[in-house]
């Protein structure tokens, strides 16, 4: 596995940027939703709020953050440029933010336009995005750094996973939109979108960027081989055999128990790396982290309670686990770790040091702040303590306690605004040190033209 990143292969700032400030956004919007809707949106996974929750939550916060990371890993871990990136990205942006709202309206209005609205602007926006990385997997397939495998093959099978459930979506939505019945289809598209395409892509992020950035050991190399293969595999087993009438139950159980013994191979894996760490303290990335792996932990029984109990709330409660707790807190902890890191290289990016003037750096380095700076880290350790409640919260309202219902909307709210807060700070940090570095004397015009993030 490759140890390093080729920085020098970051795309422009304006790139990923937009897919992480959506985090927020939609968190905040999701609130405001389960704050309005209570213990209503937790009563079953059909209503019309559960729904449109579920959307905000799986492309508006997760989906945003790993579409925007994904451009950005393939190009510095990969040797695998998307180009042209900004266009590529400022148009998925776009359309992804405009196609989930459209979406989340149709679940709350059940209006034919917005269904109709959503079809169109999230076949584009996939269709654009699958297209750009599937070129660049291409064109770029012999320039790949010695050592990405780990990462390539989880993330093609991430890439499949995600064309299959957006296929199975279109489709629902569709069929909503035209009033016809729904395909049967709506395990196929849970199962791919969040175990297919979340599941591979937070698997194959992990291979490359925990021993990177908690300076854990590298995962077993039969691991990193083979559990990307078999979850794809075990992935298209269980889609033929829940198409296939007559088969006994059991068959498609013992599907799901590998999938899930998989994942939790995996798991286990991770909390052992992060646990003999060689970073002495655990920074907030690493809380998130741990939240995320153990929230994903806790999908084995409630799989079980789902499969062989009598609760109606099983598949709530699992739900929550997978997307809010264990997703949700991982993409969550590397938005403290990326984004900070991001602003810190591309104001490095934006000094002018020409070779007759060595002494102009020092006078840089008097002006830029370090990487910590950006994002401090006690208002990071507070937003992981947030939404660690924010999480309990929602798995206790999906098991039926109502006070939590109540409470789950104000707190994701919280989480939200928090971030928003911590965000905006790093980047109102990276303006000023770029007005700094623009007022420091005889580079002031250079330094200018070459900060522009946009």
């Amino acid at each position: 596995m490759q140890r390093a990143l080729d920085f020098d292969k970051t795309p422009a700032l304006g790139v990923p940027l937009p897919f992480f400030l959506n985090v927020p956004a939609f968190g905040l919007l999701a609130g405001l939703l389960a704050t309005w809707a209570g213990p209503q949106a937790f009563s079953s996974r059909w209503t019309a709020q559960a729904l449109a929750l579920t959307h905000l939550w799986t492309l508006g916060i997760l989906g945003s953050a790993m579409l925007g990371a994904l451009i950005q890993i393939l190009a510095v871990a990969c040797n695998v440029p998307v180009t042209p990136a900004r266009a590529v990205a400022r148009t998925v942006h776009a359309l992804l933010t405009l196609g989930t709202l459209s979406l989340a309206a149709g679940f709350l209005w059940w209006a034919p336009w917005a269904w109709t609205s959503a079809v169109i602007l999230l076949g584009l926006t996939f269709g654009l995005y699958l297209a750009a990385l599937g070129r660049a997997l291409w064109a770029h397939r012999t320039q790949v750094y010695k050592g990405a495998r780990e990462i390539l093959v989880p993330v093609r099978g991430a890439l499949l996973a995600l064309a299959l459930a957006v296929a199975m979506g279109l489709v629902m939505a569709a069929a909503l939109s035209l009033g016809l019945a729904l395909p049967e289809w709506v395990g196929g598209h849970v199962l791919w979108g969040l175990l297919g395409w979340g599941g591979l892509l937070l698997m194959g992020m992990s291979f490359q960027l925990l021993p990177i950035f908690q300076l854990t050991e590298l995962y077993p190399k039969p691991l990193t081989r083979w559990l990307p293969l078999l979850i794809p595999g075990l992935l298209l087993a269980w889609t033929a055999l829940d198409a296939t009438a007559g088969l006994p139950r059991l068959m498609l159980e013992t599907v799901e128990l590998l999938l899930a013994g998989a994942y939790v191979t995996w798991i286990a894996a991770s909390l052992h790396r992060l646990a003999t760490r060689k970073r002495p303290t655990a920074e907030p990335t690493t809380l998130f982290w741990f939240a995320g792996l153990i929230s994903l932990l806790a999908c084995a029984p409630a799989w079980v309670w789902l499969r062989h109990g009598q609760a109606a709330q099983a598949a709530m409660v699992l739900g929550v686990l997978l997307i809010v707790g264990g997703l949700g807190a991982i993409v969550h902890g590397m938005l403290y770790k990326i984004v900070p890191f991001l602003l810190w290289k591309h104001a490095q990016d934006a000094m002018v040091i020409p070779s007759r003037d060595p002494g102009q750096a020092r006078v840089y380095l008097k002006v830029l702040p370090k990487m910590a700076a950006y994002i401090p880290e006690r208002p990071a350790r507070l937003h992981w303590a947030l939404y660690v409640l924010m999480v309990s919260s929602w798995t206790l309202a999906a098991a039926g306690w109502t006070p939590a219902g109540q409470a789950a909307g104000p707190l994701l709210l919280a989480c939200a605004a928090l971030l928003a807060w911590n965000l905006g700070g790093a980047l109102r940090l990276y303006r000023r040190t770029l007005r700094a570095m623009a007022a420091l004397p005889h580079h002031a015009a250079a330094a200018r033209s070459s900060a522009d993030p946009r």
